[in-house]
């Protein structure tokens, strides 16, 4: 996987898949069975953690307790060595630099237990970005943070990268926050990488089965390719002809690949298990008849549908994987 300078890249997947693996062997604080860790073209594969030159913020904070928030900022750079170490007034200038960049300007002198989780995480992300790190690493940098706090810490994160350029890449499980928040997602499942690419294509253009039933939402419906043509129990689904071999293939779809049929037409028969609303209008999930497969379905503009209600799918796209 390459990481382009000044780049903010996801490492996205379940629990299990690898992501903070990865994010310790590109820190240093743990060594790769095989392959390298190159920096700008560097071998640092054997480099000691202190001497990568990375930021590392982690879920739980891991700030000095005992130390007010400048200490906290400042500690990376008054623990360098004394010829690399800069002066007090340097030190002071960039860390009143940095919270005034983290918007917590004023609470220089508070500790920590006097700080929400919010402005913890904040003071965090200053204190790896005082030692100005040629890479900043982020391990769910907000995942104790309640729905609104990281909602809002989101934003202010890609703020930071757009104003600093600080080459970044943040582990995280919640598909939402990374295509939100990144230029490139990379997709991780049983310590493999599965697909790396823009937030558009993993979502639009799967690179396999797995990215398309993790990210967003999916349906997988058992079909049967044959000369090109797809057929779900000897239906024929009329989407574009496939190019794939002949044989069992399952269909993914997602919410916007299908549409409840008008009564004259044929199409895909399911039973309706769940009706809800969704802002200004209603939306409901459909089992396709004869599977498990459940799709999710806007449901028209006046229509009376209602839970166990019979009616039929048309399918206007999807994705087809092998079996």
């Amino acid at each position: 996987m390459h990481v382009r300078a000044g780049e903010l890249i996801a490492l996205l997947g379940p629990s299990g898949s690898g992501k903070t693996t990865l994010l310790r062997v590109i820190a240093g604080l743990e060594i790769p069975d095989a392959g390298q860790v190159l920096f700008g073209g560097e071998d640092t594969t054997d480099l000691p953690v202190q001497k990568r030159g990375v930021g590392f913020v982690f879920q739980h904070y891991a700030l000095f307790k005992h130390l007010r928030v400048f200490d906290n900022i400042a500690y990376g750079l008054k623990v360098r060595p004394r010829a690399t170490r800069p002066s007090a007034d340097e030190i002071s200038e960039r860390v009143l630099k940095l919270l005034d960049l983290v918007q917590l300007k004023g609470l220089e002198r508070r500790f920590p237990a006097q700080l929400s989780g919010g402005q913890r995480q904040r003071v965090a992300l200053a204190r790896a970005l005082a030692v100005e790190p040629r890479v900043l690493l982020l391990d769910e940098p907000f995942g104790a943070l309640d729905a609104q706090v990281r909602k809002d810490l989101r934003r202010w994160l890609r703020e930071i990268h757009d104003e600093t350029g600080q080459t970044t890449i943040f582990v995280t499980h919640d598909q939402d926050e990374a295509l939100e928040l990144a230029d490139r997602v990379a997709i991780l499942s049983q310590g493999r990488i599965e697909q790396v690419g823009t937030p558009d294509e993993v979502h639009d253009n799967p690179a396999s089965a797995f990215v398309m039933s993790f990210v967003g939402e999916s349906a997988r419906v058992p079909v049967v390719v044959h000369d090109r043509a797809v057929f779900f129990a000897e239906r024929r689904i009329p989407i574009p002809p496939h190019d794939g071999e002949n044989g069992p293939a399952f269909l993914y779809l997602r919410p916007s690949d299908v549409a409840v049929c008008a009564e004259q037409e044929d199409g895909i028969p399911g039973r309706v298990s769940v009706v809800r609303r969704a802002a200004a209008g209603r939306l409901a999930e459909v089992q396709i008849e004869g599977t498990e497969a459940m799709v999710e379905v806007d449901v028209p503009s006046g229509a009376r549908i209602a839970r166990g209600d019979a009616l039929r799918l048309s399918v206007k796209g999807g994705r087809i994987f092998r079996a």
